[in-house]
């Protein structure tokens, strides 16, 4: 396929893959080795060079205004010819924290006094970023893309300018040996791994397993208030965290029941206790009746807390914003949801009122905001 520096290229992308056995899938389906390399949390860039010009492009395709961050200028400057598949990241920071200088950096769109504004502001000195690369597409004239990951990767690998490296990266062919590097990356708050197979080429657009992201999880227990439907089966279910101080139940997370067959459980266990209207003692944001695209908020029925099941849900952090259409600690129009969530079991050994509470929610927002 022919690729051209300027214009951009489908991303290809990861599949989320979970479960007590994801190391040793991933083995399996990469061949009996994997190039595992550490998953950084910032914005992913796509780098262009072409001479003189000089262009980046998100993963959506909207250019990235380069003129804001100008310590990336020198390191782009001594670059060959080439387009980067990378990750911008806040410089010697990592997981959240990455994110976050990132996020307070980045600008879609900004006029001539903004920009003057934001490069005179000290924003760039005080949150200074870099570019982490993952893979390199085109290289001095020559597309990389249909070429497997391998040789890819020693090109990416050439590259060492001040704060324009390569990603982390190593060849693992054990489990635990995986299982362990993941574990060390999440105590040291990095966000997880992806693991790529060796041979896998790049197909702009695709999203299969030859490239896999495993994220770190906390573990939450939380109580079904609600749930949906789809052709007359549970699909997804509405979960929340308990408020003693208000004696109530709070919308937390929506997600899919339709895991390992759990849905099937789960609608057991609530035979004869779904209600149509919401129970007293559930506080529901006022955006759960906006609808927005294919997210449906409003449930197809309801479960009186007291009366409903608890479940433990995985989920990689908890966020807070005025986004958010969950109920939870809702105050001044914010509230707490997760980023990504899924089930993981039932637990009967616990009622719905020793379920995961408010301040534990608010707790762990705060260990992620530090």
């Amino acid at each position: 396929m022919a690729i051209t520096p300027g214009t951009p290229i489908e991303s290809m992308n990861p599949v989320y893959l979970t479960g007590d056995g994801v190391f040793n899938d991933i083995l399996i389906a990469h061949g009996g080795r994997t190039l595992a390399e550490i998953k950084e949390d910032g914005y992913r860039v796509q780098l262009h060079k072409c001479g003189d010009r000089v262009t980046a492009f998100t993963r959506s395709k909207n250019q990235v205004l380069l003129d804001l961050y100008p310590e990336l200028s020198s390191s782009i400057a001594n670059l060959p010819d080439c387009i980067l598949d990378a990750e911008l990241v806040g410089k010697g920071l990592v997981g959240k924290d990455a994110f976050d200088a990132v996020k307070t950096r980045f600008r879609p769109r900004i006029g001539e006094k903004g920009k003057e504004q934001y490069l005179g502001s000290g924003i760039i000195e005080s949150t200074p970023l870099e570019l982490r690369v993952f893979d390199t597409l085109y290289w001095e004239g020559r597309s990389l893309i249909d070429e497997p990951l391998t040789a890819r990767r020693k090109f990416t690998q050439r590259i060492d300018e001040r704060v324009i490296t390569p990603s982390t990266q190593r060849d693992i062919g054990d489990t635990q040996a995986l299982a362990s590097w993941f574990e060390t990356l999440v105590g040291s708050n990095y966000e997880g791994l992806v693991c790529k197979r060796p041979e896998s080429v790049y197909t702009p657009g695709a999203r299969t397993t030859d490239w896999v992201k495993v994220n770190r999880a906390e573990p939450y227990d939380l109580v079904v208030v609600g749930g949906y439907l789809k052709d007359g089966a549970l699909s997804h279910v509405l979960c929340a965290a308990y408020n003693p101080l208000m004696d109530r139940y709070e919308t937390l997370a929506k997600v899919n029941a339709d895991r390992h067959g759990m849905n099937t459980e789960i609608t057991s266990a609530l035979r004869g206790k779904t209600r149509k209207t919401p129970p007293a003692d559930l506080l529901l944001n006022p955006r759960v009746n906006v609808e927005d695209g294919d997210d449906r908020r409003t449930p197809d029925f309801y479960v009186t807390p007291a009366r409903s099941i608890v479940v433990e849900i995985a989920a990689m952090n908890v966020q807070r914003s005025k986004n958010s259409w969950h109920s939870c600690g809702l105050e001044d129009g914010m509230s707490y949801s997760f980023r990504i969530g899924w089930l993981k079991r039932l637990r009967d050994d616990k009622l719905p009122s020793q379920a995961t509470t408010l301040d534990a929610v608010r707790s762990a927002y705060a260990g992620n905001s530090e």
